[in-house]
This record gives C-alpha cells, structure tokens and sequence, in this order.
C-alpha cells in the first residue's frame, strides 16, 4: 500500500507516520508534500498512491483547492483540528475525518474502512456480484464515531471513586504521575499515562496543552499571549504550574476553546 502523507507541520506529518507503520507495516509513505502547491506539483509528476491523508489546513491555504487544480482519484482520509469541513471532506475523495490529535484507534478506523471499500472494488474488478447489503453494514459500522470515555473508576484510599468526564477540569503530570483534578478541585493519582489519557477522550472537550498537560474544556477560564508567541492557560480549578501552550498549537488551542 503506498501512502501520500499531506501535512504542514513536520512533527505531525511524523506522529502520522510512525502510527501509520504501526498499523500497516508493510505501507510505503511515497512522499510528504507541505502546501497546496507543492501537492499539485506531486501528483502531476508521480503516479497516483494507494491512499491519501491529507491535512485540510495548509501552509498557503484549504487543501480543497488541491481537487480544484489537479486531478485526484485516490481516495483520501482528511485531518484537520476543526470540524466544519466534514461535508465538503465527502463531496470530494473522501473515505474519513480524522480529527487532531491523531490517535491510533482513529487512524486504525479510516483504514478499516479503505480496506473494506477497497475490497469492494477489487470484487467487482474480479466479475463476483458484489454483496451490497454486507458493504453497506460495513460501512456504517466503521463509518461510526469513535467511543471515548465517559468515566473513570479510581481508587481512593479504601474506595473506587468514579469521575466522569464531565467532571474533569484537567490531566497533569507531576512527579512523574498523572493527576486528575475535578471542576470542584479534587484531585486523584491515576496509573494510566498521559498519552493513552489522550486516546481514550474526546477531542473537542479535551486539549493536549503541552506535554505535561491535557485540558478540559470547562476548566478554561482566560487565554493569555505569552511571549515567542507562545499563549498561557488561566484555568479553575488553578494548576500549580503555569500552562503554557506552545506557538504551533496556538491557532489550535484558539479554535477548540472557542468550539470552532
């Protein structure tokens, strides 16, 4: 399977990498254009790849414009940090809409569905009759939201407490362990990594702040420009440390808190 990986920002064009050849080792990534130009100029001078994901913010504009200047006929699983776009995502080539942070069951979601389709049509190829009803149900199933959780179950002294997610106002390392801190200003140790933490929420009530740090919607009291272009988190319950997120997911963290 080759692979066309469009994204502005290195560092994640390489997170989608890494979790590309975990999923699908045998895949082959044929190249990493940056911008809409640079896309166009690719598929004019290559064949066309397997499958693409393509961010839809770019360096020099929409990645739309792409399917305005070039012919596209592979399909294309989208990200993007918003999620305004799903309809005009589909009205082109695309198969799935992933929203950042890219996470491995969400990668792992477009390409089950890829292959599903992509068996489909080598069916057809084949001259079998095509079992449209089971195509369908398949579909619909992977075409299904991810499931993210609702609550967590901790231990608390003698007890298991459970906190859901509504409840959380943020994750923070410190000392090496992950604390969670309720809206109401509780605070419990949990086992599970940050990390993981970020796979297993939603993303448009959750942000990856820094390394340290994964934020809840509702703790967000005030954003605050920090300098080198970086911007400082004022949240309640207040964290012992400043939260401060770095000038590459500033645009980012502006659009998630305003619910864009």
């Amino acid at each position: 399977m080759t692979v066309l990986i469009v994204e502005d920002e290195p560092r994640t064009a390489r997170t989608i990498e890494r979790l590309l050849l975990g999923l699908r080792p045998e895949a082959q990534v044929v190249g990493q254009p940056e911008s809409v130009a640079a896309t166009v100029a690719w598929l004019a001078e290559h064949p066309a790849p397997n499958l693409i994901l393509m961010d839809i913010h770019l360096s020099d504009g929409s990645s739309f414009e792409i399917f305005r200047r070039a012919t596209v006929s592979s399909p294309v699983i989208f990200i993007t940090a918003y999620d305004e776009h799903a309809l005009e995502a589909f009205q082109v080539n695309g198969i799935d809409y992933l929203l950042k942070p890219i996470t491995h069951e969400g990668l792992q979601h477009g390409l089950r569905k890829f292959e599903a389709l992509g068996q489909h049509y080598a069916d057809c190829t084949a001259g079998a009759v095509p079992d449209l009803a089971a195509l369908l149900r398949t579909v619909q199933q992977l075409s299904s939201p991810p499931a993210y959780k609702t609550s967590w179950l901790i231990p608390f002294k003698t007890k298991l407490i459970p906190v859901a997610a509504t409840d959380v106002a943020h994750f923070i390392i410190r000392n090496g362990q992950v604390s969670l801190t309720t809206l109401e200003g509780q605070h419990y140790t949990l086992d599970t990594p940050l990390d993981e933490l970020e796979t297993q929420v939603d993303p448009r009530q959750f942000f990856r702040a820094n390394r340290q740090v994964l934020l809840a919607r509702p703790s967000v009291t005030a954003l605050e420009p920090h300098y080198n272009g970086r911007m400082l988190v004022h949240v309640q319950p207040a964290a012992a440390e400043s939260i401060i997120v770095p000038k590459p997911r500033v645009t980012e963290l502006r659009h998630w808190v305003s619910g864009g």
